[in-house]
């Protein structure tokens, strides 16, 4: 069984690694003109080949365990998703997923099972390493996006978008998300451990979020941040929290007179697509009740228009990632993500999966605050930090296995419920 465990924490460990790794080959592989898209080496082919191992894993795994109420739950959602694939628009897209997203039924699977898999590692080493090693991955994604806002060097992909940085992530708002985990974790850490090298680690993946300059991520990191002072304000000390928070705001605004300095003569879209002027505009809108102004970048229109797509397929989706089958195109543009992970379930999967999914992540929210130990409560603000960005951001195969791999490590043995 120790052996069995192992095995899955070290196969855990080497899908963390390869995902960004392959991302940072295909760059390379890019730049250099041997491919012509950088989504020509998709890291997506980690997640499909490993699929097989990691049901394997867990099957084998059933022999020693007892079938748990989060187990069903997920039986459920794998069902779910393979009756919306059958009845999908486009039954190849919902099995491969939309292409450069790859969220279809292949993708889904490796998530349920990458929970399944780390829900069932007991050693407490094995979680501690699993999450030193996803903050190894984090600070080589801020080195990263340093490079691409701060130099112009040819070796280095950049963003369409040059003051914004998407680390090895795609997108900056894939790495907004990937940070706010990172951050909150290690802010949790340094403020109920009172260990300096939190702080560090804290200030640094702070300066990450900050460089994707993505507004969604940043509002779900602040909520959650006040949702641990709130939660544990009796561990607290408050010098601690001083200091933390007046860091956070210096490195804020260093980075931004920098970035602004820059970029402002150089770039048009440096006041559509920055935190400050983001948060500062929407303000001013709503002061002035300002009706022409597109709210969250355009999110609020279109989840008002994605209402009748929903209504015609909320009972099992439209099929996995079909969105941009059945969503017109609006003024030009095409919509392949609902821009809400929870609204993205629903059109494409349907209402009982998106039932599962909120049940789920309720569970491990309500079990959360029985926890004690504060390795525990740091991964439990992460979880809570990404479920709130989720709302205006969406799910991708650079940073969702990460979020099922803290979903996974605290779903703690000592709290199942066996049947």
């Amino acid at each position: 069984m120790i052996k069995l465990e192992k095995i899955i924490y070290k196969f855990i460990m080497l899908l963390m690694i390869l995902i960004p790794s392959f991302k940072l080959i295909s760059y390379i592989l890019y730049l250099s003109g041997i491919i012509e898209n950088s989504y020509d080496f998709n890291h997506v082919y980690v997640l499909w080949f490993s699929l097989p191992i990691l049901i394997i894993l867990y099957l084998v795994n059933l022999i020693y365990k007892k079938i748990t109420y989060v187990d069903i739950i997920i039986y459920f959602l794998i069902i779910l998703a393979i009756i919306s694939t059958i009845f999908a628009q486009d039954v190849k897209i919902s099995i491969f997923g939309e292409l450069n997203r790859n969220e279809g039924l292949l993708t889904l699977l490796n998530y349920y099972f990458l929970f399944l898999n780390v829900k069932n590692i007991n050693e407490k080493k094995y979680k501690e390493k699993i999450i030193n090693l996803f903050i190894i991955l984090g600070i080589v994604q801020v080195i990263y996006s340093i490079l691409q806002v701060y130099t112009d060097f040819n070796f280095i992909k950049h963003f369409s978008k040059s003051h914004m940085a998407m680390g090895l992530c795609g997108n900056p708002n894939f790495l907004g998300s990937y940070m706010v985990m990172l951050v909150l974790i290690t802010s949790a850490l340094y403020l109920l451990k009172n260990k300096n090298i939190y702080l560090i680690l804290s200030c640094l993946f702070v300066l990450g979020l900050y460089l994707a300059n993505s507004t969604g991520p940043f509002i779900g990191f602040i909520l959650a941040l006040i949702f641990l002072i709130i939660f544990k304000y009796k561990k607290i000390k408050l010098i601690n929290l001083f200091k933390l928070i007046i860091l956070f705001i210096l490195i804020f605004f260093i980075n931004d007179y920098l970035v602004n300095k820059k970029y402002i003569e150089v770039s048009t879209d440096y006041r559509n697509y920055n935190i400050k002027y983001d948060i500062v505009d929407t303000i001013t809108n709503i002061k002035e009740n300002n009706k022409e102004y597109n709210y969250g970048s355009s999110r609020f229109k279109l989840w008002k228009n994605l209402v009748p797509i929903a209504k015609e397929y909320y009972l099992f989706g439209a099929g996995l990632d079909n969105l941009k089958v059945v969503y017109p195109k609006d003024n030009g543009l095409v919509y392949d993500k609902a821009h809400n992970v929870y609204y993205q379930i629903l059109i494409t999967n349907g209402i009982f999966a998106l039932s599962l999914y909120c049940m789920l992540c309720l569970i491990i929210f309500i079990k959360g605050f029985k926890l004690k130990d504060t390795f525990y409560i740091a991964l439990y603000i992460s979880f809570i930090g990404y479920c709130i960005q989720a709302f205006g951001n969406i799910s991708v195969i650079d940073v969702a296995p990460y979020f099922f791999v803290i979903l996974g490590l605290l779903y703690s043995k000592d709290n199942e419920i066996v049947i």
